[in-house]
């Protein structure tokens, strides 16, 4: 079978199917790495239909990717990968509250235009400059700012998708198609055991959001959030705005040490910050920092509309309350030097990826997983506990506003007995989390890595639910397959 010389036939843009680009496509920001068998570039939602009707006839995978900015290997697939940042990459609509895009679109691009109205879509992953929209809502991503506004589920409010027959869907609180409609059906009977199993934390990226799909009202639409491209192909979202806060503040606190830094969390969100974010020394240092001699960081901002005498006066609240068990680095209230801190806290993950030397890297299994805030200290012990009795080397960094803690051992990829003493450490933590009632996967999505753990975290009853989900949404099994759902459950 020649499948590029058949998308060729069927599709308006692009098809790749030349090593070099099949190389390319081979590898996201994960440490996976798989060979597509071509790469199409959809112009418009024709062509996405076109492709995905061939996908099911032919039972060849189909991957939706953005700009491979995946940690877990999410948009990694040996069938077909759909590229939207080549064509699909447009404002379709902007107005006072809402904006509606293509899933290609950047999301620092989409920033620009609405800063240009004085608006933003708050969620910003540290990778805003590069990652698109559509991977942004298959992963429910967050970001610094999630604390005072949420993940990208709180702001989704119509999603246009074709589904895996090349059929188009819609989605909206008030509208929907009658696939949806027999989603409605599935759940409501199952609506207070889904309320009850879902950890009780501020941001949850794990498994399918059902929760969030019944909370309060029908919400079909977030039933994409965080589903990685397993139940539709998204042509356009419509997504909440907000005004830019007039007033921001922001201030720099330095600990002694990791615990001592996040044992201040539940003290700190008493004050209401928006953002409050922590740099261990293992981050610091390998970011080159002029504050890295400094145990722990904590960056905490505030923001409001109404009074920048409010927002002064709970970073000053906030200072005295916390005056006996640190010390200030830096403050700011200018835009220039807000942005250049937050720039540094984005540039983390970039430091901790230059640890990599041959097979040694950070590994990420276990670095998005989420507890409550008053957890943090035991959370910490713990990851503290195994890396020293493993003689790891590690990194610690994250939203602790959230209770999200992104660590990173340093694991020799090529050794069997490392590979396999990182899979018994996300036993040991992944457990511990579970227990505490938190999440394995607070914003990074499970991909390739996590799937084989959503067992772990639901339990039987509520996984079995999202195989029905899936059959619902793709039964010809092509969209994605082997994330969410692991493929022996297909």
């Amino acid at each position: 079978m020649n499948i590029a010389r058949d998308l060729l036939c069927i599709a308006k843009g692009e098809v790749l199917e030349d090593s070099w680009s099949r190389q390319v496509y081979s590898v996201d920001a994960s440490h996976y790495e798989i060979e597509p068998a071509a790469v199409a570039c959809p112009v418009d939602e024709h062509d996405v239909q076109r492709l995905c009707e061939y996908s099911s006839s032919k039972k060849i995978p189909i991957t939706a990717r953005g700009a491979g900015t995946g940690l877990l290997g999410q948009s990694l697939s040996y069938g077909m990968i759909l590229d939207f940042s080549k064509h699909m990459d447009k404002i379709i609509d902007i107005d006072n509250d809402y904006v509606t895009v293509q899933p290609g679109i950047v999301k620092a691009i989409l920033d620009k235009e609405l800063k240009k109205r004085n608006k933003f879509l708050p969620p910003d992953p540290a990778s805003s400059n590069y990652c698109t929209i559509g991977g942004m809502i298959a992963d429910n991503s967050s970001g610094i700012h999630t604390l005072g506004y949420g993940s990208t589920i709180s702001f989704i409010e119509e999603i246009k998708v074709v589904y895996s027959d090349g059929k188009l869907g819609f989605a909206s609180p008030s509208k929907y198609d009658n696939k949806m409609k027999k989603l409605g059906e599935l759940l409501w009977p199952h609506v207070h055991e889904i309320r009850n199993c879902y950890p009780g934390v501020s941001k949850n990226s794990c498994g399918y959001r059902l929760d969030a799909v019944l909370a309060d009202n029908f919400n079909p639409q977030k039933v994409f959030a965080a589903s990685e491209g397993t139940l539709g192909v998204m042509t356009s979202a419509k997504l909440h705005i907000l005004d830019i806060p007039t007033y921001r503040s922001l201030m720099v606190l330095g600990f002694e040490d990791l615990l001592s830094a996040v044992s201040a969390v539940p003290a700190i969100l008493k004050f209401s910050p928006i953002a409050l974010e922590m740099l261990d020394r293992t981050v610091a240092r390998s970011n080159d920092d002029k504050t890295s001699d400094t145990g722990c960081l904590l960056i905490i901002e505030f923001a409001g509309n109404s009074s920048s005498n409010k927002v002064e006066g709970c970073m000053r609240a906030c200072k005295q309350e916390l005056a006996d068990r640190c010390s200030v680095i830096e403050y700011a209230s200018d835009e220039q030097s807000i942005t250049k801190i937050w720039r540094a806290r984005k540039n983390a993950l970039n430091s901790i990826m230059k640890l990599t030397l041959g097979n040694r890297k950070p590994l990420g299994l276990i670095e998005d997983t989420v507890v409550r805030p008053d957890n943090l200290v035991e959370h910490a012990c713990n990851l503290l506990k195994i890396y020293q009795e493993n003689r790891l080397d590690y990194v610690i960094y994250g939203h602790v506003g959230d209770g999200n803690m992104h660590t990173r051992p340093l694991i020799d990829t090529a050794s069997t007995k490392e590979v396999e003493l990182i899979r018994e450490i996300a036993n040991n933590v992944f457990a511990q989390v579970i227990k505490r009632g938190g999440t394995i996967t607070g914003e990074h999505g499970d991909g390739i890595a996590r799937t084989g753990y959503i067992q772990m975290m639901y339990g039987k009853r509520i996984t079995s639910l999202f195989s029905m989900v899936k059959k619902l949404f793709d039964p010809s099994f092509t969209m994605n397959p082997c994330k969410k759902i692991p493929c022996n459950d297909l």
